[in-house]
């Protein structure tokens, strides 16, 4: 079965409703996700293809769904609270006075959990590939989470904006500055802004 049978992407034009807000948004994803295998290539295709699989058998009840899955729940529940609206429908302003409509609005909630999820996968190591000499001791184990604790407190307490914030995932998910550039849509140096504020921010703050 081919991809325009199962995914009709006419679905975009509608009015969001009750009836299609979870076909719209499986529909935002598959998008973002097959944007996103440009800049993240492996770590977004096996995405890409657990998410099409997901949404060709989800009518199947003994199909389980992928973690990608949970990038159309993100989405529908930002777009539930838009009833009647339609995705290019502008929401507000960015302070360079760039249009923000529904779909960009949406598509940000998803590439902030994708960040979310492509970090939590750097972050972890699989037992399948550590030798008995590469095995971490048990200390290590407990001491990880802590230190995320604290990298989070530390990202929290710097009131980043949302495009910072983003820059800052995007960062930290080993995305180059001119790749977050295009996910952010602002130019190579106003992501160099980006992160010079953040460390201004951190130095004002921690010294």
């Amino acid at each position: 079965m081919s991809n325009n049978r199962i995914l009709n992407f006419s679905v975009l034009q509608e009015e969001i409703t009750p009836d299609n807000v979870l076909t719209m948004s499986e529909h935002l994803a598959f998008l973002e996700v097959r944007y996103q295998i440009g800049f993240m290539g492996s770590r977004m295709q096996k995405m890409y293809a657990d998410l099409y699989s997901d949404i060709k058998n989800k009518h199947n009840k003994n199909h389980v769904f992928s973690d990608g899955y949970d990038l159309v729940q993100e989405g529908a529940l930002f777009l539930c609270e838009h009833y009647g609206k339609h995705l290019d429908d502008v929401l507000g302003y960015s302070k360079k006075g760039k249009q923000i409509t529904v779909r960009i609005a949406c598509m940000k909630k998803m590439m902030k959990l994708i960040n979310r999820k492509t970090s939590d996968y750097y972050r972890s190591i699989s037992v399948d590939v550590l030798t008995p000499a590469d095995e971490p001791y048990i200390e290590i184990k407990e001491e990880t989470p802590q230190d995320y604790t604290l990298v989070d407190k530390i990202i929290e307490s710097l009131n980043l904006t949302e495009n910072m914030r983003v820059a800052l995932e995007c960062r930290m998910s080993g995305l180059s500055y001119p790749e977050i550039g295009r996910i952010l849509e602002r130019v190579q140096s106003t992501v160099f802004e980006y992160f010079i504020k953040m460390r201004q921010r951190y130095t004002a703050i921690y010294g």
